[in-house]
């Protein structure tokens, strides 16, 4: 039974990291002791013994949450005398999910580690080892100095509290072909209805209306999901996994369900687009394909170019027409978590996390040129998206809702292959919610 449910949460795991556009990439690099060593180091420093930090983080050494880590924990080092930080760094996300459930299995974990907001933050949480953050920061003081989107993003579904701390403030929307637009007289939509009307004209004028990485699960999934989160946040979601919702009656889901059938069927994604990876659509826009392409903050440094001569502009997640939308139109998370373990929580290392937090903008972006959790000033001298996209979100209280960190793995599984179809005009939105409805009640048996 524990090697069941063991294996069931790496699972959940590895799909949880599939929607996080920001989070750590590149190859698999590793600075590891032995599991026993990590566990001798944990008592040592749970007697007041302390001799360095140590953090397990799944990035490589060209990650946001590395370069900002990496420079505060050894400059914190140094000034306390302590040994160099020890980073074990894993960049797989299913090598990551076993060496994290490997180390909470133990009861060996470091310091400091990465940890997606479900199943594996309660697995350290049911073991004592994970910080509740929001109290730290309260501590501190800094609470109120947290974007409130970033925060809500990682609050905890059963208790309400947040354990995890953002690795950036991540945002998310549409960039557009100024010079397009103006060609054919188009302004930047405010419903999905101006957004089709738009997507029609272009494609009459033989253009390709929107680039799309469908390859990837969590591209088509954002457009399921757009109204639903607009129109009810995780309502919707949360009462359908609770078996008290259905995308048969739900009129947000079925509004998210007719935008992707309609985009798909109507031909105004690029072709092959299902074929299409990330990296391969992000070349396509930049390279000239394509009107539309939904991007985020981690592109700014791809975008500045053209944007700044006046080639590219950008507008948030529309409105759906007809309903009540709620205020926050930007998708905000956090990418992937950072925890702390409370049980080597020691006074060291709550001086460390306020220095990590006094600290964490100007790395941020002076170092990792990302936004900041906090609002902070944002200095001088940084690409202009930066200024201009900052008033889109700096009073947002609400977070994004990923689905693929909600739905269990068997559900995810089967949504995927099913919007695919959807997508491709193989089945109608009727038969797409017919669908869906059963999965939920057929893997929850």
């Amino acid at each position: 039974m524990k090697a069941k449910k063991i294996a069931a949460l790496a699972l959940a795991g590895v799909m949880a990291f599939s929607t996080l556009l920001a989070g750590c990439g590149g190859e698999s690099s590793s600075q590891t002791g032995e599991t026993g060593k990590k566990a001798a180091d944990a008592s040592e420093k749970s007697s007041g013994e302390r001799r360095k930090i140590t953090a397990l983080l799944r990035c490589s050494e060209t990650s946001t949450k590395y370069i900002i880590l990496k420079k505060l924990l050894t400059e914190f080092s140094e000034e306390k005398g302590l040994e160099a930080p020890e980073f074990e760094l894993v960049s797989s996300d299913a090598d990551y999910v076993t060496k994290l459930q490997l180390y909470i299995n133990s009861n060996a974990l470091p310091d400091i580690y990465g940890c997606a907001n479900g199943a594996l933050s309660k697995a350290a949480k049911d073991i004592n080892a994970i910080v509740n953050v929001g109290e730290e920061l309260e501590r501190i003081g800094m609470k109120d100095n947290m974007n409130g989107a970033v925060y809500d993003f990682f609050k905890d579904a059963e208790d309400g509290n947040v354990y995890l701390f953002p690795e950036s403030l991540n945002c998310e929307f549409f960039l557009y072909r100024k010079d397009i637009f103006e060609k054919y007289n188009l302004e930047v939509p405010e419903t999905w209805d101006d957004f089709l009307d738009i997507c029609r004209t272009l494609k009459e004028k033989e253009e390709i209306p929107l680039i799309v990485a469908g390859k990837e699960n969590w591209q088509l999934m954002r457009y399921l999901s757009f109204a639903p989160w607009r129109m009810t946040k995780d309502q919707f979601i949360m009462d359908y996994i609770g078996k008290k919702e259905t995308f048969s009656e739900n009129t947000a889901a079925k509004e998210g369900v007719d935008l992707l059938y309609t985009l798909g069927t109507e031909g105004y994604f690029q072709g092959g687009f299902l074929s299409t990876d990330y990296t391969a659509a992000t070349d396509l826009f930049f390279g000239g394909t394509g009107c539309m392409w939904y991007s985020g903050s981690g592109q700014i440094s791809q975008a500045s170019g053209m944007y700044s001569k006046g080639e590219l502009g950008f507008f948030p997640v529309p409105d759906v027409a007809g309903q009540e939308n709620m205020e926050t139109n930007i998708p905000i998370h956090g990418g992937f978590g950072t925890a702390f373990n409370a049980q080597t929580y020691d006074d060291t290392m709550k001086e460390f996390f306020q220095y990590m937090c006094e600290n964490y903008s100007d790395s941020c972006y002076n170092d990792a040129k990302v936004f900041s959790p906090f609002n902070d000033e944002i200095p001088e001298g940084l690409d202009q998206m930066f200024y201009d996209l900052q008033p889109l979100f700096e009073t947002a209280t609400d977070a994004w809702v990923s689905w693929d960190d909600k739905l269990d793995s068997a559900t995810l599984t089967n949504l995927v292959d099913e919007q695919q179809k959807l997508a491709q005009g193989k089945e109608k939105p009727e038969e797409f919610e017919a669908a869906a409805d059963q999965f939920i009640i057929n893997n929850s048996k």
